[in-house]
């Protein structure tokens, strides 16, 4: 018995150190490649990960963990070989992804993974920085000759084909809009997708302290505007959903529903002008209406918790942390403008998503 725990205690002196190797993959469908750093706490069983990607230069950051360990591992000193682990890492382009390996040694392995769009990738890890060099070579060639990763870049769309997209709705039956003042800053020109065709708004009010924007339409018939409510009444576990047009050019223009609950009354370092949701929204979602289940706006989905920079703070993945602007911060931005404002008895929601899918529309800035 005594043995036994010498070989156990020996084990863990061998294995407690830090190494750093290099790991390398690559999307199976796509001409897409990845190279990046492990820092691996042997000791531990975890890592932190760093790689870039090849040609759209991507940049994924996370961890990753040991979660089984065989016996033989146990018996003999510095042995890993075996032992599986998940990873997870946030992309700056494609978010989250997640993979599990499977290793070969105490500091080499192999595994594959899945973005959220559930595309495939595969990676080896435990290269020197020279073979690293090298593999990632092998792996360029082998993928040039498949199409692009399909990928969403706000700033690289703006500056490439001179737009960006968001979502408002109408509040009127003027054709008022709301909107964020995010989504048309800085624009010399705005117009609303409406039955395929492309709307010039003109912009009647702005607040942008608090990310709100009204622009109007004209000449659209049989508007149904939304009806606004403060959202002082709401509470905490209430469930809500929104209506948008996130990430267009990779999940199309088809008008999404998601849904959620308020998680809390209030945003980053207890901003009173917020809520914070756990209603999934991407890029495109700006603008929208968060509903309830009377049908009632109570806010304006404005923004999600960066998890790249909270990863880099924190070093903690933020799980689906978004925000919206509550409707008390409407009103005084109305002026002279009728909005809607009757009560409505609960639905569910998917009776809201099919009366309200002609009420919210894509925004496009120029």
């Amino acid at each position: 018995m005594k043995k036994f725990i010498l070989i156990i205690f020996f084990g863990l002196i061998l294995t407690n150190c830090t190494v750093k190797y290099k790991v390398v993959g690559k999307y199976e469908e796509f001409n897409e490649v990845f190279i990046g750093t492990v820092n691996s706490d042997l000791m531990s069983g975890t890592a932190v990960i760093e790689v870039e990607t090849v040609p759209s230069k991507m940049k994924c950051s996370g961890n990753s963990r040991i979660n089984f360990i065989p016996a033989s591992n146990y018996l003999i000193p510095g042995y890993c070989k075996g032992q599986k682990g998940i990873a997870t890492l946030m992309c700056s382009l494609t978010g989250r992804v997640e993979g599990t390996f499977t290793t070969k040694s105490c500091t080499k392995g192999y595994g594959t993974g899945f973005d959220k769009e559930g595309r495939m990738f595969a990676f080896t890890f435990g290269f020197s920085e020279e073979d690293a060099k090298i593999e990632i070579d092998r792996l360029m060639a082998e993928v040039k000759n498949k199409p692009d990763l399909p990928i969403y870049e706000p700033e690289k769309v703006r500056k490439e084909k001179g737009f960006s997209t968001g979502t408002g709705f109408f509040i009127s039956n003027e054709g008022h809009m709301i909107t964020n003042y995010h989504v048309i800053r800085n624009a010399n020109n705005i117009t609303v997708s409406v039955d395929d065709k492309e709307l010039i708004a003109k912009v009647i009010a702005q607040d942008k302290v608090n990310d709100i924007a009204i622009i109007k339409i004209d000449d659209v018939e049989n508007i149904s505007a939304l009806p606004i409510i403060k959202a002082k009444n709401s509470d905490v576990g209430e469930e809500v959903f929104t209506l948008g047009y996130p990430l267009v050019d990779v999940q199309g223009k088809e008008l999404k529903a998601t849904f959620g609950r308020i998680n809390a009354m209030s945003g980053l370092e207890d901003d009173v002008r917020l809520m914070q949701i756990d209603v999934p929204i991407q890029p495109g979602n700006s603008g929208g209406p968060l509903i309830n289940s009377k049908g009632e706006v109570i806010g304006i989905v404005t923004a999600t918790l960066d998890s790249i920079v909270t990863l880099y703070k924190k070093g903690v993945l933020p799980q689906n942390v978004n925000f919206a602007v509550k409707s008390d911060y409407i009103f005084p931005v109305l002026e002279n403008i009728t909005s809607e404002n009757k009560s409505n008895s609960k639905k569910e929601f998917s009776a809201w998503v099919k009366k309200y899918r002609n009420s919210v529309k894509m925004v496009i800035a120029r």
